[in-house]
């Protein structure tokens, strides 16, 4: 389980090494904004070629992947009373469990089988969440 219950804190402690998978993912959404915007200015309408009218779809798909980016949150640990709600989901079939953190953001916990999602929600809506 790459995931602690830490009672004695009351917290949560995430070991998934996902803050370098993301910050890599929203560099090359930003060099592909960033290529695009390069392509548009330096040439003339007139002299675009086929590799030009490519980059804007590619620059323009990347606007909202690299919103979406930054709206995930990759703490490793994360005190209980930061944390809003579970939010269980479905994606095709497979369930999976996020948290709905106080400050906005969203993290996904990398479960491996629905026990271990009940378990991690039990514990994110304990009575010793109230008591902070």
């Amino acid at each position: 389980m790459k995931i602690k219950l830490d009672e004695e804190n009351k917290q949560l402690k995430i070991d998934d090494n996902i803050k370098i998978t993301y910050l890599m993912l929203k560099f090359v959404m930003i060099s592909n904004i960033f290529q695009m915007l390069i392509r548009i200015f330096n040439t003339p309408v007139a002299n675009w070629d086929l590799l030009t009218w490519l980059w804007i779809p590619i620059g323009l798909a990347s606007f909202p992947i690299l919103y979406y980016f930054t709206r995930l949150s990759t703490k490793e640990v994360i005190p209980l009373d930061e944390i809003q709600h579970p939010v269980p989901k479905n994606f095709f079939g497979r369930k999976r469990l996020s948290l709905k953190l106080k400050n906005g953001k969203t993290r996904h916990i990398p479960t491996n089988s629905i026990k271990e999602m009940e378990q991690i929600q039990n514990f994110i809506n304990s009575p010793q969440k109230a008591t902070t």
